[in-house]
């Protein structure tokens, strides 16, 4: 695993023997980090002094910038496979999960680097009707988000920062494909690893396929994204006072987009095709602009009180493109690529990528098939038998609080040699959003419960983002997986290194 960075990169290698020769293969899980994530002195001169506090200068101090870090790891992952890629495996279309082949193109997509196969989720089927669908009604969102990102630059509403923040994961702000800065969104990423890899190299996975990576010595058992819409629409648990929420429908996406360019024409001040009335009855509506010409008038004295402020709804449209924002994220991480690799001993490893409830839910729904059998029992595949020899889990969507599920998810990997990975910088996940301004009102990655519940169940054999290799390294020791052939951890300030020894 790759550290230092919100975001996933993940690098699997395998030795084979090859008549007395070691033959190595590659796989290559992702490669991203979040965007706008500025380093140490700068980060820290564009938080709130309370946010400051409340993290500590120390940790702050040592974020390093989201491009230049992932620029690194994308060097290093080439270094270390020799220009040649057997397997990229791509999970889903967040940024964080993707820029790293766009700061790095020139190397990944434009020099001397082959991909043997490019593997991506059938929702990123071009052909596929399912997937035009669900893809027609995420571009109408991401026009909203990318105009409420604009907006957030000049706004300081709490909204949104949050979809700002979260609009961050699909990319830069894009007009037709390029960012302000020149780099690419996510969909172009995406067609350029397609172009790249090409037609007869690229496979787009259906839930329940078994597919034997013979050059590997492994198996692939593809446990989603399901095909049922009201399963990849299902994000949140429907116990408990959380309730699932679904996937925001097409004349929601497109009244949002309508709200925030309105807000767009405001600022610009081309107000006559977005106000119903004349510009003789306007006022200007923005705080900031309010206190500036400190007017003595009664009305603007009352309307900006404070003990009137629960009457104005100056920023009450916010609240639909907050919501707009959370959802599309979720249903974005719910059409991951969710993947079990089973090793010839039966182990498993486990890549959820970002899948949330539902996704994880619809793993039970099939067989890996009916026909399949495992390397070492002979017996049908199930999710529950998969998730009862997994080994290795890595933690979906950077220790979120619902990207993994308890009872069908976590409850079930019971194999003592179990340890887990979770891809986070908590100081960088607790300043995203509100967390900007507001201590405490971050992202709360990894989520406290899950983190508790992943101590018990891996006996403290965690590796994280921004962990501390000391402590990591104790842990696996005091508690080893295995007397015989434990699982040995070795840090870099790039990476963390596991190694499963099946000889």
């Amino acid at each position: 695993m790759y550290r230092g960075i919100l975001g996933d990169c993940f690098l699997i290698r395998t030795t084979l023997d090859d008549g007395g020769a070691e033959l190595e293969r590659s796989i290559l899980i992702d490669c991203g980090v979040l965007q706008n994530v500025a380093a140490g002195a700068d980060l820290i001169a564009k938080l709130d002094p309370k946010v400051v506090n409340r993290i500590g200068k120390k940790r702050l101090s040592e974020v390093e910038a989201g491009p230049a870090r992932i620029s690194a790891i994308a060097k290093d992952v080439l270094k270390t496979v020799g220009n040649r890629i057997d397997l990229l495996v791509i999970t889903h279309e967040h940024y964080d999960h993707l820029s790293g082949f766009a700061f790095e193109k020139g190397a990944f997509l434009d020099g001397a680097v082959s991909i043997g196969r490019l593997w991506m989720a059938w929702t990123e089927n071009l052909k596929d009707p399912q997937a035009q669908v669900l893809r027609a009604r995420f571009s109408k969102g991401k026009q909203a988000l990318a105009a409420a990102a604009t907006l957030a630059q000049g706004d300081a509403h709490p909204g949104l920062r949050t979809a700002a923040a979260l609009a961050a994961f699909a990319g830069p702000v894009a007009i037709n494909g390029l960012g302000a800065s020149g780099v690419f969104g996510t969909a172009e990423i995406m067609q350029m690893l397609k172009d790249k890899a090409g037609a007869d190299s690229t496979s787009y996975l259906e839930p329940g396929q078994v597919i034997d990576l013979d050059e590997f010595n492994i198996k692939a058992f593809v446990l989603g994204p399901p095909r049922d819409e009201v399963l990849l629409r299902k994000d949140t648990p429907s116990k408990g006072q959380a309730k699932e929420v679904y996937l925001t429908r097409l004349d929601a996406a497109a009244a949002a987009e309508s709200t925030v360019n309105a807000q767009l024409s405001l600022l610009a001040n081309r107000t006559d095709t977005v106000l119903p009335f004349s510009a003789v009855y306007q006022r200007p509506l923005k705080e900031k602009t309010r206190r500036k010409k400190a007017t003595k008038s009664g009305v603007r004295k009352l309307y900006d009180a404070p003990a009137e402020k629960w009457r104005r709804i100056d920023s009450d449209w916010t609240g639909s493109i907050e919501a707009l924002a959370l959802k599309m994220d979720s249903d974005t991480n719910n059409t991951s690529l969710a993947l079990a690799f089973e090793l010839p001993d039966g182990q498993v490893l486990l890549f959820p990528g970002d899948a949330q409830v539902g996704n994880w839910l619809s793993w039970n729904d099939q067989t890996y098939p009916p026909a399949a059998k495992t390397m070492s029992s002979g017996k049908p595949v199930t999710a529950e038998d998969l998730l009862r020899r997994t080994t290795f889990y890595k933690v979906g969507h950077h220790g979120s609080h619902n990207a993994t599920v308890k009872a069908l998810g976590l409850e079930r990997m019971v194999d003592p040699r179990l340890v887990a990975a979770i891809p986070v910088v908590e100081a960088v996940a607790a300043i995203q959003g509100k967390g900007r301004a507001e201590p405490g009102s971050g992202w709360r990655m990894p989520f406290e419960e899950l983190y508790k519940a992943l101590q018990e169940k891996t006996k403290g054999r965690i590796v994280q983002g921004d962990g501390n290799p000391t402590v990591e390294k104790r842990a696996f020791r005091n508690n080893p997986t295995s007397a015989k052939r434990p699982v040995k951890i070795e840090h870099s300030d790039l990476f963390v290194e596991m190694t499963f020894d099946l000889s």
